[in-house]
């Protein structure tokens, strides 16, 4: 949580943080300015100290909003350094020398954010030529944002919830207006007499998300038929929706305003489900509902990615386990954390060293592929752990395969 990153930057024995860049994408920053509504920013932060926001003066009624002290590149003299320096690069350079100073942050200083790797590099040679009592760094593995991310504390539940509500709102209407189209010739088709396709059905989708603040980012996975079979396919908008082809549907949106994920996915067949396809949504519902039961505070996240391979092995499918190889069978791990990253701690796989703890949110998600045969599989949940261990479903949306059409 973020009252853990004092204990976490001392552990590390860093006289400071900064992060800096952009706030689009940079889930870093996000975290550390309480999602304010700003476009970039610096925040630096001394152990022990609250954090501080320097934005663009235009920014500051925003940057406020974040509850921390905000200062303006101006108040540093930002300006005046790029007409000094005749470039605005430089102009960087004195300015974070210059916020460091005021703030009595030296030694070892670790940067996050975003920005070009090549340029980065260059920017923080130069700054540590420019002030010599610091050395910048950066973290290579496990950073204090993957630590302090991997659990949540309530105002952060609070945004997941209710981003959960609507993308289960979401994923119903676009049910219903699946629902609402006519069967001919064994595929959907709109009031005109055309194919209803996976375009379509993602433009609707993306106004009901847009109406309900959540974007997609263009990203959600509705894949048909072979598609569905390949896990990351997001499908292709000309596509039909035919009768019996399974339908892998995964929706992943985040909030346009705080940033939070939710994950969920449902496997549909229209109308009816061939027996093969039957027969592997049967499986992966076994194992997910084996997996959802036995999950425990204190136990090794790995545990269930070994549990999902032991179950899908015994009844013949290929696994990653098996064959790292294989585009059949099981192909991923069983889960994963997300919060401001879709990815993110505890990780649900058989190399990971985490463990379940309280106020984690994380996916369960088995699935089976089989491209060539021309389907594939995936039920997910998210759920969170509460303070007493209990593992609760943010994603209570049915999961029937068969959904009726006529």
């Amino acid at each position: 949580m973020k009252s853990d990153l004092d204990r976490l930057i001392q552990e590390r024995g860093f006289g400071g943080i900064v992060v800096m860049g952009e706030v689009e994408g940079n889930h870093a920053l996000r975290y550390m300015t309480n999602s304010a509504r700003i476009t970039h920013g610096i925040v630096v932060k001394k152990p022990g100290e609250q954090p501080v926001i320097i934005v663009n003066g235009m920014e500051r009624d925003e940057a406020a909003k974040s509850g921390l002290p905000v200062r303006t590149m101006a108040e540093f003299g930002y300006y005046e350094m790029i007409k000094e320096t005749g470039s605005p690069f430089e102009g960087q350079v004195r300015l974070l020398a210059k916020i460091l100073d005021e703030y009595g942050i030296k030694g070892q200083v670790s940067f996050y954010g975003v920005g070009d790797p090549g340029q980065s590099y260059v920017l923080l040679n130069r700054l540590a030529a420019e002030k010599p009592d610091i050395v910048p760094t950066g973290e290579p593995e496990t950073t204090i944002f993957d630590e302090a991310y991997e659990t949540k504390d309530d105002l952060e539940l609070e945004a997941m919830r209710s981003v959960a509500e609507r993308t289960n709102a979401a994923m119903g209407e676009t049910l219903g207006f699946i629902k609402s189209h006519r069967v001919e010739d064994g595929r959907l088709v709109k009031s005109d007499g055309s194919p209803l396709t996976v375009g379509d059905v993602k433009t609707f989708l993306r106004a009901r998300l847009n109406a309900a603040n959540l974007t997609d980012d263009g990203e959600t996975i509705f894949a048909i038929g072979r598609d569905a079979g390949v896990p990351h396919s997001r499908g292709e908008d000309p596509d039909v929706l035919e009768l019996g082809k399974s339908i892998v549907f995964d929706l992943f949106p985040r909030d346009m305003t705080t940033g939070y994920y939710h994950d969920m996915t449902r496997t549909w067949c229209l109308g009816y489900a061939p027996d093969e396809v039957q027969r592997a949504y049967d499986e992966v519902m076994h194992i997910f509902n084996n997996a959802m039961e036995a999950l425990k505070v204190g136990e090794a996240c790995s545990v269930y990615q070994e549990m999902t391979c032991d179950f899908f092995e015994e009844r013949g499918h290929p696994t990653i386990r098996s064959n790292p190889a294989t585009n059949d069978g099981y192909v991923h791990s069983l889960g994963h954390g997300l919060g401001l990253q879709i990815h993110a701690r505890p990780r649900l796989s058989s190399i990971s060293t985490d463990v379940i703890k309280p106020r984690q949110v994380f996916s369960v998600e088995p699935g089976l592929y089989y491209p060539e045969r021309g389907f594939g599989v995936r039920i997910e949940d998210t759920v969170y752990v509460d303070d007493d261990g209990e593992i609760h479903s943010l994603t209570p949306f049915p999961k029937d395969l068969v959904i009726e059409v006529g």
